[in-house]
């Protein structure tokens, strides 16, 4: 299967599960609600929408500080990431090598499929990025001898602020 039609087809998918919710949600930069990765010094997290440990659509963002390294892991889920700020370097496989990775700038999109083992860098500024698939989610760590990065389970989804519907424009 090509690439877009894999992308066409895993937003359809979420969009098909997001359809589900019954009222928009609007989360504005100020609500975000960001939470320590335990165990993690300078990582911070935030779901935005949804339960990445239950079964259904999720999205969250996690802020990684410079230089961060995430050691070989996978998740059960289809991700689908999107860098916000900074650079994100990713790169597939059980043993991390740099000279093998895809540097992200801010708005960058990866799809990352489930069970795909990979490990991640991020520049000297950091990176910010959004993570969205369909739960539950996880990640398991391949390289041992590396700390393992916090689960998504250990942040606390945001409340959902259905959005107010505006008045129409008078011309």
């Amino acid at each position: 299967m090509k690439p877009l039609a894999v992308v066409a087809a895993v937003s359809l998918f979420v969009a098909a599960a997001v359809g589900a919710q019954d009222k928009p949600i609007a989360v504005k930069p100020e609500q975000i609600k960001w939470s320590d990765m335990q165990g993690m010094a300078g990582w911070k997290m935030a779901v935005l929408a949804g339960d990445p440990t239950k079964a259904g659509p999720y999205v969250e963002r996690v802020k990684l500080p410079a230089n961060a390294f995430i050691p070989p892991h996978s998740h059960p889920d289809t991700e689908n990431l999107t860098v916000i700020s900074g650079t994100f370097s990713i790169g597939n496989g059980d043993k991390a090598d740099k000279s093998k990775t895809v540097a992200l700038s801010a708005g960058s999109f990866y799809l990352l499929p489930a069970n795909l083992v990979h490990y991640a860098w991020t520049g000297p500024k950091g990176a910010t990025i959004q993570i969205h698939g369909v739960g539950p989610s996880g990640m398991t760590i391949v390289a041992a001898d590396k700390k393992p990065a916090a689960k998504p389970a250990e942040a606390k989804p945001m409340e959902p602020k259905p959005m107010e519907p505006k008045p129409a424009d008078k011309k």
